[in-house]
């Protein structure tokens, strides 16, 4: 009956909450009348509002009421190819500001899929990008390095279809980008074909962030040669051009500094390199560039390591733990501070779907009350049908290991073998004793083995067996099983087991005692070693048996 009361609450509970998500009471007038706006409004809108960092929530309002309309089939392409970058910046600020991965990867992936369809070439070189950089910021967010391969390959996707359509902007920040995902043991091989196609570009300054990748590409390079000296220029130069750059500009920076520090560090000049860094950190703290001062610390120590100062080292090994630590679960912190507003702004775009399609919502909804009520009432049906069966055939297990507990261990058959679970009988000794001998033994064994007492400590063996009757433990082994068909194992297994179901069957006398308490007593050395020989012999569990023997005794 508890079974089936719980689950019969379980089921009147979902009804409730699926009928309760019928009715929203939300305020959707504003989101109204900003579905009466045009795509292109929205979209000017939407730009406005992302820019203005405060406002991400309405910037993603205005692009997921854009999304919305990709199942219109009367938009013409040029609304189209605004529903694809609305579903690009869907995915861009999913990913960057709500950390919601699998919403930002589903709506990359769909505008991918649009663009694909309708030879939206510009903006796969944006999708690309934004695949690349979720890919990255996951991994850094939870130190994983599964998805960088895949970060990599997407960043190499983005720079190749950007170069096809002349997207210069998205190129070099593509090159960029890759070589910040550098790994210094495959060095620039995995990139080495895009860095030559991007020296051979025709760029001019008005691609704001051309001349800082150009230095960097050249500073990397020279460093995986040895040209330590060239490097040091290249990465100087880059950080003065970074200082030209308006998007990104303090990262830029610090990037620049964590590549000098990098060749001071192999020039040994290692004062210089750690005054770099520390550079960084203040920068990165004060702008609150929680992922560069990360970096910052992991190459701290880098530098303090190869500088041999282990202490300095382990110092910055946990002040990076303690910041990574921090900044992970800063970011747990804001997704679920956030998640508010994405359940309030799915619950309304819900509504205003079910306000313009009412009747196929109510019947759809319907149908899935339906049809979860019916899953629902068959699963409880199933279980509790499975339940009923299982405690019948552990009611059944129990009687017949109770009917058993007066039968001498050499006529009884174990429960579980009893169903069908026969085990073939030990190999038997062949000796020289007469059949007198035999008997005359045999009477000894079982007056030692009917004494509790001593099979149950914990240390009985055959050898002791074979003390307490006189004999030679080979004899007194080879007429245990040539008289009970088993081994000395399983026949004091046996009698202890079968003096446990006594004891769990006497509540009266040991109802205090827990399974533990039993089974010490009858020298099994650990609770589970006894449950696996009780269940090996009775076919059910101890927990299972003991609870038998009480509902017996209540009846």
């Amino acid at each position: 009956m508890n079974v089936k009361r719980r689950y019969i609450i379980l089921l009147a509970s979902i009804l409730y909450l699926v009928a309760m998500a019928t009715h929203v009471p939300y305020s959707v007038d504003q989101y109204n009348r900003w579905t009466k706006l045009s795509i292109s409004e929205l979209m000017h809108r939407g730009q406005h509002f992302l820019q203005d960092l405060c406002q991400v929530d309405s910037a993603l309002v205005c692009y997921t009421i854009v999304s919305n309309r990709v199942t219109d089939k009367s938009l013409s392409r040029d609304s189209v190819y605004l529903v694809a970058r609305a579903f690009n910046n869907l995915g861009y600020i999913y990913g960057a500001y709500y950390f919601d991965y699998e919403k930002a990867y589903e709506s990359l992936n769909r505008s991918l899929e649009i663009s694909e369809q309708y030879g939206f070439e510009v903006n796969k070189a944006y999708a690309y990008m934004n695949l690349a950089s979720l890919m990255d910021s996951r991994d850094e967010l939870f130190g994983e390095e599964t998805l960088s391969n895949e970060a990599l390959d997407n960043t190499k996707l983005a720079f190749n279809q950007a170069v096809k359509v002349k997207e210069w902007n998205v190129a070099v920040t593509s090159v960029y980008n890759m070589l910040t995902m550098l790994d210094s043991k495959s060095g620039i091989r995995p990139i080495k074909p895009e860095l030559d196609r991007f020296k051979q570009l025709p760029l001019d300054q008005s691609v704001e962030m051309w001349q800082c990748t150009l230095m960097f590409c050249q500073g990397v390079e020279a460093f995986l040669e040895g040209q330590y000296s060239q490097a040091l220029d290249f990465y100087k130069q880059m950080a003065l051009q970074s200082e030209r750059v308006t998007t990104n500009r303090q990262q830029c920076i610090i990037r620049a500094r964590m590549q000098q520090a990098e060749v001071l560090a192999a020039l040994h000049r290692y004062t210089e390199a750690v005054a770099c860094l520390e550079q960084n950190v203040a920068d990165a703290q004060s702008q609150g560039l929680d992922t560069d001062l990360i970096n910052t610390y992991q190459e701290m120590i880098r530098v303090y390591e190869a500088m041999g100062d282990k202490q300095k080292a382990n110092e910055f090994e946990y002040i990076y733990l303690k910041t990574r630590d921090k900044f992970i679960h800063k970011s747990h912190a804001e997704r679920l501070e956030k998640s508010r507003f994405l359940d309030e702004m799915r619950r309304v775009n819900e509504q205003v779907a079910q306000i313009q399609a009412k009747h196929e919502r109510a019947h759809q909804l319907l149908l899935m009350m339906s049809l979860i009520a019916a899953i629902i009432l068959i699963a409880l049906v199933l279980l509790v049908r499975s339940n009923i069966k299982q405690r019948n055939y552990i009611r059944h297990l129990y009687e017949k290991n109770v009917q058993l507990l007066d039968v001498k261990v050499a006529d009884t058959v174990p429960a579980a073998q009893a169903e069908g679970e026969q085990e073939e009988n030990a190999p038997k000794y062949q000796g020289l004793l007469d059949q007198e001998s035999k008997d005359r033994l045999f009477n000894q064994i079982k007056r030692v083995m009917d004494d509790m007492s001593i099979i149950c400590k914990p240390d009985f063996s055959l050898q002791q067996l074979a003390d307490q009757v006189g004999s030679n433990y080979k004899y007194v082994s080879q007429v245990l099983n040539e008289c009970y068909g088993k081994s000395f194992k399983q026949v004091l297994n046996e009698l202890r087991v079968r003096e446990a179901c006594r004891m769990f069957n006497d509540t009266e006398r040991y109802g205090n005692l827990t399974i533990e308490a039993i089974a010490a007593n009858l020298g099994f050395n650990s609770r589970s070693n006894f449950t696996v020989t009780f269940k090996r012999i009775t076919g059910i569990s101890p927990s299972d048996f003991m609870k038998m023997a009480k509902e017996k005794i209540s009846r």
